[in-house]
């Protein structure tokens, strides 16, 4: 079976959402992608608000994720699991400056490359006030898979598992994702989203973006990426 029906399961058969899914930048041919500034600006509001009724009741859930030092704290532990208004209330209690997640799959090759890159920026951001967090939108039957990568390749960036329906998760965490992997999401302090890499992203592509952002000046709303053919096998 294709890994394209491996993640398809996850969100239930007939859902339409992810038909677009891959792993690695969205296969378009002949397409660009342009900055939509206005458009994440506007839907940033109606992302943090559609989640608030689901916040309430999480954090003795996620205890086990919370250290002074941002990382997993226990990587023998099982990943907890969040739906993305938990995630979206836990960066605003959090008291930094900005969060940058990051969606990956076990399986997926250019995930994989890109979280040593991430774990690497992690020392210099943290300083900043910025925190890199992981969330995995594996099988829940492939956490351990998912755990196992992590722990045998160094990466102790503070890690979850998607909750219920990966669907509902892109909605909240950004209506305008087509679903493709990897993909990262940087967001301010009160949950809003700023900035949003669809595939892999790049150290040269994410390092301006951040550093802008820390240091207030002006930053587009997407990555530019021209769109290579990508596929999951």
């Amino acid at each position: 079976m294709s890994k394209l029906f491996r993640l398809l399961r996850v969100i239930g058969a007939g859902t339409a959402l992810f038909a677009s899914l891959g792993c690695g930048r969205e296969a378009k041919p002949g397409a660009e992608r342009k900055p939509q500034a206005a458009a994440a600006a506007a839907a940033a509001p109606s992302t943090a608000s559609s989640a608030t009724a689901e916040n309430e009741n999480f954090t003795g859930r996620l205890e086990g994720q919370k250290d002074s030092g941002g990382t997993q704290a226990d990587p023998n532990a099982p990943l907890t699991q969040v739906t993305a208004g938990e995630l979206l209330a836990l960066m605003r209690a959090s008291g930094r400056k900005a969060t940058l997640v990051n969606a990956w799959a076990s399986w997926c090759g250019p995930c994989r490359r890109e979280l040593p890159m991430l774990q690497a920026l992690s020392v210099n951001y943290k300083p900043q006030g910025v925190e890199i967090v992981l969330v995995s939108v594996d099988e829940v039957k492939d956490e351990p898979k998912a755990r196992s990568y992590l722990k045998d390749n160094g990466i102790t960036l503070r890690s979850y598992l998607v909750s219920g329906s990966i669907a509902d998760f892109k909605q909240v965490i950004n209506p305008r994702w087509p679903g493709m992997l990897p993909a990262s999401f940087l967001f301010d302090g009160a949950a809003r989203l700023v900035h949003f890499w669809g595939g892999e992203a790049f150290e040269e592509e994410v390092t301006p973006v951040v550093e802008s952002f820390v240091a207030g000046r002006p930053i587009e709303a997407e990555t530019n990426y021209g769109l290579a053919p990508g596929k999951v096998e």
